[in-house]
């Protein structure tokens, strides 16, 4: 007897945690976003990818001249102004590869909105070179997030 209500009450502990575990949270903004006084941060943690191959562009080798798109996913309670690249090349300067100025393009799928960021890798470069990619999400109160990268030449 002693060992069928250890076991009841064991299967009714699994069955509340699997219960309480399952339950989904609408309040994902909310509870990841602080009013700093001048507005909200953006926020983007999605896996920077390479889409045509689906492989994190993270410590990825290309070719010089190569061109490869990746997909950032980001929220912001604030309007966002723009996505920014960045590269910097080996030990050289900061520089800004492009812009796109923001334009709604919500993913009901994703729960956020989306933009391919194309980026060509330099030509002219020494294998093993490394390139640090930085994507800008700005929003119009000047806070912002910058997602990094860094790509390395073959």
């Amino acid at each position: 007897m002693k060992h069928t209500k250890s076991y009841a009450f064991l299967v009714g502990s699994v069955m509340a945690i699997v219960l309480f575990a399952c339950t989904k949270n609408d309040e994902f903004i909310n509870e990841n976003v602080t009013n700093t006084g001048v507005g909200y941060y953006p926020l983007s943690a999605n896996t920077l990818v390479d889409m045509a191959t689906n492989s994190n562009i993270n410590n990825a080798t290309y070719s010089t001249g190569a061109t490869f798109r990746t997909e950032i996913q980001f929220i912001s309670q604030s309007p966002v102004k723009e996505i920014n690249l960045y590269a910097t090349v080996g030990t050289g300067m900061r520089t800004k590869q492009s812009t796109y100025p923001y334009a709604p393009a919500y993913s009901a799928t994703k729960g956020t909105d989306t933009l391919l960021v194309p980026f060509t890798v330099p030509t002219g470069l020494n294998a093993g070179t490394s390139i640090r990619l930085e994507y800008e999400i700005l929003n119009q109160n000047n806070l912002n997030l910058i997602r990094l990268a860094t790509i390395r030449t073959r």
